[in-house]
């Protein structure tokens, strides 16, 4: 039986565990409230940054008979990233290539990203995915910044799949008790793993 896109990307993930950059498995295990719906706003982001960034990370894992990124709020991951865990080169490595991105997007289909189609959005990302793979194939050392798209996909991975929706739908993780709260102090709970 064939492997669908998203078993593919969530097997790499897994694979990949042991090689994503410390900020961002840091972020994955960062203890932080979620905010509202209607209170959050990103912090590094612009309006239209936010709006290709999420139309690209729900390009890379969409909703299918589970909710894709948009609805796992990745986009918010990738702003904490940016905000509170890269460095300013990191930070400016990625925003960068964003509006690289952006910039090719509009000049070689004639719209911004978040307009085309599903399917005119995976054929636009296709040489970026294609160029990240081999970049970190050709990898000397982990601390090699990938391309902007393998960054990219590495912040949606572990954002979608740290979330709750990730952890609870997509990789039917069953929680003890039933419920999620990823932040919790230890002084609520007592020691940490006692």
């Amino acid at each position: 039986m064939p492997l669908t896109r998203r078993q593919v990307l969530k097997k790499l993930a897994l694979a990949l565990g042991g090689t994503l950059s410390v900020p961002v498995i840091g972020a994955g295990l960062s203890c932080r409230s979620p905010a509202s719906d209607a209170a959050w706003a990103p912090r590094t982001l612009s309006a239209s940054q936010n709006d290709l960034v999420m139309a690209i990370a729900e390009a890379v894992l969409p909703a299918t008979d589970t909710p894709g990124a948009r609805e796992a709020k990745v986009h918010e991951f990738i702003d904490l990233l940016l905000t509170d865990w890269l460095s300013d080169e990191e930070r400016n490595r990625f925003l960068i290539g964003l509006a690289e991105l952006d910039a090719a997007c509009r000049e070689q289909t004639g719209a911004p990203f978040p307009e085309l189609s599903p399917e005119r959005q995976l054929d636009f990302l296709r040489p970026y995915d294609e160029a990240a793979v081999a970049a970190r194939h050709a990898r000397q050392d982990d601390d090699d910044p990938l391309p902007f798209f393998g960054t990219m996909k590495e912040m949606t991975l572990v954002g979608y799949y740290t979330s709750e929706i990730g952890m609870t739908r997509e990789l039917q993780h069953r929680l003890v008790f039933q419920s999620f709260d990823g932040c919790v102090h230890v002084d609520q709970v007592g020691r940490a793993w006692a």
